[in-house]
């Protein structure tokens, strides 16, 4: 079964685990000092450090497989699913990454007692800390490990009835991947996250790139590609536009659709302000502007750079092999494909940089919010760092475990992407106001929270008959005969319409419930000076800080971050497609609005907010 793999290719892959052990061992001291140490590095990195751990992170083991697999279920436009974030993640930079730097926490769950008071706060923080730590965080790290199980089995030949070492080839993957990436997880914390994250970003991204540049000259270039594809049954314009063909909006069409993920979807998600593993490395940053252009470089490359190697690489698959059963192995089958002797163990190297470099972020935060906002918070208030450094260490390993288990329950990876989005819809929008606006308390994001979980249920309908994990469950075949087999309403548009239930609840229950506390809501001011209309108020109680706000230079700003990240985005795209005069033009004006938000942000007087 090792055929496949040439001693070079071996001994590539050897040696960046090798690597990558050395930087573990290496941060385990530093890392073992303190609890700061250990999830936040000191709070002392810089802006290009920060922002590509970022980059790296969301480089997974499953977003190529996923990436590929939406081209194939309906086209590259699909990939605005994620691609919203294009929108999103511009107005976070600007209007949320110096807020959690100057928060000064150590988890974005920490926030909320920083935020909020009394017991309803205290309630939501452990119900964050418990959802996103936990729950949320094993479903993250499963998929994950599922996808890079999917990768290395097919990679391999394997199939269900292939053992090694007595255990199934899927479960002898599992566990080697869990081995490795628990090792220096657990030793170094974020030093060893973030040294190892900047690795594998530039092993990730060179494979990947030479993969889509062989396997596009293999294919003979675009318009063979073209031709394949009609030869193969797809519809070759669906396929192939980035943007969907304007429709009529009175009708769900991939243009709307499209409509639907650009102007709401990315408003209600929960990663909206930059919350989760996002926020622990903007705490990390030196300053407050080493964590704007941090989060800055991060969205341009995850918007801009990634995702056409995976594109190019998906069509190829579908012009080679034409339809197949799993969309999702299109991209390993290709490397089986293409990939020489050498540039097949380095391709290895950069699935499991990919997939390192997202699982050790996941456990890193996960046993910082679990220890932090639980152990901590309501268990163990005065012992030393190093009780808690040693906490964390349990808790990676437990995560880890746990999370390689329910692996094996995961077959769709972007059906997991949507559950996700799904019962977490809605809380976008208190996200944003907490911020900006002092009238939003606890209860707000607790029914935000409550009422996005119901209308999962709802408005989408989770097929139970077909859901991953409840499938062969008692429960699962119980509710299977209560909802339909199909959604109700097919994502994205279920998040549209449980948003036009959701913020009027929550607003409501906002001002028939308790505001915070003038006192508290000071003491939150004065350290994180927000600012803007909705905190005039209690501007006033603290001389000095009035100043503070949204300028309307903030919002020329996001336009012209919105206009480079897009630009790049559908213009590379139109250069690969063969619309070169539309591409050029696209990255000219990308050109044009970088130079120009360059040259405001160099000003001196723009560095306070």
């Amino acid at each position: 079964m090792l055929e496949r793999f040439h001693y070079i290719d071996v001994s590539i892959i050897l040696i960046y685990l090798l690597f990558t052990f050395l930087i573990g061992i290496y941060f385990s001291r530093r890392a073992s000092k303190s609890m700061d140490e250990f999830f936040v590095s000191g709070r002392c990195l810089p802006w290009w450090i920060v922002g590509t751990s970022m980059v790296a992170t969301t480089f997974a083991a499953d977003t190529p497989l996923a990436v590929s697999g939406l081209v194939a279920k309906g086209g590259i436009w699909k990939n605005w699913i994620w691609w919203n974030w294009g929108v999103g993640g511009v107005f976070a930079v600007f209007l949320f990454a110096r807020l959690w730097n100057r928060a000064g926490i150590t988890t974005d769950a920490e926030l909320v007692e920083l935020r909020y008071d009394g017991m309803p706060a205290a309630c939501l923080r452990v119900y964050r800390a418990i959802w996103f730590g936990l729950f949320q965080n094993l479903l993250i790290i499963a998929w994950v490990m599922k996808a890079m199980a999917k990768i290395m089995v097919t990679i391999m030949g394997w199939d269900h009835t292939t053992t090694l070492l007595g255990l199934n080839a899927e479960v002898f993957t599992v566990l080697v991947l869990f081995l490795l990436t628990v090792f220096y997880t657990t030793l170094s914390g974020l030093w060893g996250v973030v040294a190892t994250d900047f690795i594998q970003f530039i092993i990730a991204m060179a494979g990947s790139i030479y993969l889509a540049i062989a396997a596009f000259i293999k294919l003979g270039g675009m318009s063979e590609i073209r031709s394949r594809l009609a030869e193969g049954h797809f519809d070759v314009d669906s396929v192939l536009r980035i943007i969907p063909k304007a429709a009529p909006l009175n009708q769900a069409t991939p243009f709307t659709e499209f409509l639907v993920l650009v102007l709401i979807v990315w408003v209600v998600m929960y990663n909206v302000d930059g919350g989760g593993y996002i926020a622990q490395r903007l705490f990390a940053a030196k300053d407050e502007r080493h964590s704007m252009f941090a989060y800055l470089w991060y969205n341009a490359a995850m918007i801009c750079l990634r995702p056409w190697p995976w594109i190019v690489v998906g069509l190829c698959g579908m012009a080679y092999f034409g339809k197949i059963d799993d969309a999702e192995t299109y991209y390993p089958l290709m490397m089986k494909e293409v990939l020489p002797v050498g540039m097949f163990g380095v391709m290895i190297a950069s699935f499991l940089a990919a997939f390192m470099s997202t699982i050790d972020t996941q456990l890193n935060w996960g046993a910082s919010i679990l220890v932090n906002d639980c152990y901590k918070r309501f268990f163990r208030k005065k012992s030393s760092d190093k009780e808690y450094v040693m906490m964390a260490r349990i808790v990676i390993v437990c995560l880890a475990i746990i999370g390689a288990f329910l692996s094996f329950a995961v077959k769709d990876i972007s059906q997991v992407w949507i559950i996700v989005f799904s019962v977490t819809a809605g809380i976008g929008s208190v996200y944003i106001l907490r911020w900006y606006w002092w009238r939003v308390n606890a209860w707000s994001e607790i029914s935000a929270f409550s009422l996005a979980l119901v209308a999962t249920f709802i408005f989408t309908g989770i097929p139970f008959s077909k859901h991953i994990f409840l499938k062969n469950t008692l429960l699962g075949k119980g509710l299977a005969g209560i909802y339909p087999e199909q959604p109700l309403f097919q994502f994205p548009y279920s998040i549209a319409l449980s948003m036009v239930f959701i913020i009027p609840a929550w607003i409501a229950i906002t001002f028939l419930t308790r505001p915070v506390s003038t006192n508290h809501l000071v003491s939150f001011y004065k350290r994180v000076y927000p600012g803007g209309p909705g905190w005039k108020s209690i501007a006033e109680k603290v001389p000095g800080y009035e100043q503070h706000g949204i300028k309307f230079v903030t919002f020329l700003h996001i336009i012209l971050g919105i206009i480079v990240v897009n630009c790049i985005l559908i213009g590379t795209g139109k250069l690969i497609l063969g619309s070169a005069m539309t591409g050029i033009s696209l990255l000219l004006a990308a050109v044009c609005a970088g130079t120009g938000l360059f040259l405001f942000l160099k000003k001196p007087e723009n560095r306070s907010h």
